[in-house]
């Protein structure tokens, strides 16, 4: 919860020798150049697997903001030695505390109730606490939780919610029109489309994909309807300078649309964060967005996608990938630099903590029947991950105490591996302990 208090960001990041931060190729910056600034206070460390997740998430979102001049962000390093700081402050965009500053390091942590990592707090302009949740705020919302503060995430809560209450007439009904047109000048009740599955399809004429792919979604749809499929699309033009151009490329489309330079064009392209054209928005026939655009599937797999849903979209890729599933290779647990064979002759596991991801190659293990669920950014598993005809059970817990080598040791049955990486605690066997950003 953000705090009341307002503070100096002279005085809260510089020390008495030192009124700079540094940069990771060792220029020095003025800490008075951040007054002023939106500024993020980011405690992390090389050695912390989530910490090595985020950053990218972070860096991701900085780099458009900084662009602004506005937003910057300080690492507060917890490495525990200059080597794995300057390793990872490499990979780093923004400023840092200068590692030997240990004493300012330590106030800001105690400051600001600093008891594990990855830890963002966000100061506003005047230097108040926007917020100290930050690390949940970008991987949930993005740059769309900027600036970060609480009436930014309401309005973000509120459009969620108003998503969950989506109908076809919220989308498509506006205060003077309740109605649809087709290219012969028809006017079609918006009602006519509820419990349909539609596709919105924005587009402009002229525009050269746009114009390729309308010619595919022309083929698409009179196959649709030839099966009788009960789909709709209705085209969303952005062109709002020629109505006489917009009304003669409708007449060559089988499907609906919103009138010409109608209010709604711009709003919904807004609402569904059409950032590309030509983008076709499904619409399930619950009212509820299925598939934010499936102009890429439709052309790859045509009909044979329908009803474009993501659903499907695995479904599809399930088919394509079915040699890959029968090769079954081998089971390993990737954390760091270290693989962890947790059962030999068996199918193969690859779990990379590090990435956060497993490739489709990865998930051939399904004929032994291993099941591995991993939650490296939040740090949570579910409570028993079961392993058939006694067969290891794996878990991976990123947040809580750090990895001793005894973790690491895999029994033949029913035997468990933990991994524990971000606690601001330390243990004995720390400096063991290999570089989680690693690997």
């Amino acid at each position: 919860m953000a705090s009341d208090a307002v503070h100096d960001i002279n005085s809260l990041v510089s020390s008495k020798d030192r009124d700079f931060l540094i940069r990771n190729n060792g220029d020095q910056v003025k800490i008075s150049s951040l007054v002023g600034k939106n500024v993020g206070l980011y405690f992390s460390a090389s050695w912390c697997i989530p910490c090595c997740l985020f950053t990218p998430k972070l860096a991701k979102v900085y780099e458009p903001l900084a662009s602004k001049s506005d937003f910057e962000v300080i690492f507060i390093s917890s490495d525990r030695d200059e080597n794995s700081f300057k390793e990872y402050f490499s990979k780093m965009p923004w400023l840092s505390i200068p590692f030997a500053d240990l004493e300012t390091k330590k106030s800001l942590k105690k400051l600001f109730n600093v008891n594990g990592i990855p830890h963002l707090v966000v100061l506003d302009a005047k230097g108040k606490v926007s917020t100290e949740e930050g690390v949940d705020l970008v991987v949930e919302y993005g740059v769309d939780a900027y600036p970060f503060t609480s009436q930014q995430i309401q309005a973000l809560v509120d459009k969620e919610a108003k998503k969950m209450n989506q109908t076809i007439s919220s989308l498509l009904v506006s205060k003077s029109r309740s109605y649809v047109v087709s290219s012969d000048g028809n006017q079609i009740p918006v009602s006519e489309l509820e419990g349909k599955l539609i596709g919105l399809y924005f587009s402009m004429h002229g525009h050269k994909l746009c114009d390729e792919f309308t010619q595919k979604l022309i083929e698409a749809y009179k196959k649709l309807k030839e099966k009788g499929e009960n789909f709709e699309i209705v085209l969303i033009s952005l062109d709002d300078k020629d109505e006489n151009l917009f009304k003669e490329a409708f007449k060559t489309m089988p499907w609906l649309a919103l009138p010409f330079k109608d209010e709604k064009c711009q709003e919904l392209k807004q609402y569904l964060e059409v950032s590309d054209i030509p983008s076709l928005v499904i619409i399930g026939t619950d009212g509820k967005t299925s598939n934010p655009n499936a102009v890429e599937l439709i052309k790859e797999h045509g009909i044979d996608a329908y009803p474009f849903a993501l659903k499907k979209i695995e479904g599809v890729d399930e088919v394509s990938n079915t040699k890959l599933e029968s090769e079954s290779p081998k089971p390993v647990l990737v954390c760091g630099a270290k693989d962890l064979d947790l059962e030999k002759n068996k199918g193969k596991v690859k779990v990379s903590c590090c990435s956060g991801e497993m490739s489709k190659m990865d998930e051939g293990a399904k004929e032994e029947k291993l099941n591995v669920t991993v939650s490296c950014c939040s740090g949570e598993t579910s409570k028993n991950e079961e392993v058939e005809e006694e067969k290891p059970k794996v878990k991976v817990s990123c947040c809580s105490d750090v990895m001793s080598k005894n973790d690491e040791k895999v029994e033949e049955k029913k035997s468990k591996v933990k991994v524990s990486c971000c606690s601001e605690k330390t243990s004995k066997n720390d400096k063991e302990e290999k570089d989680g950003c690693k690997g």
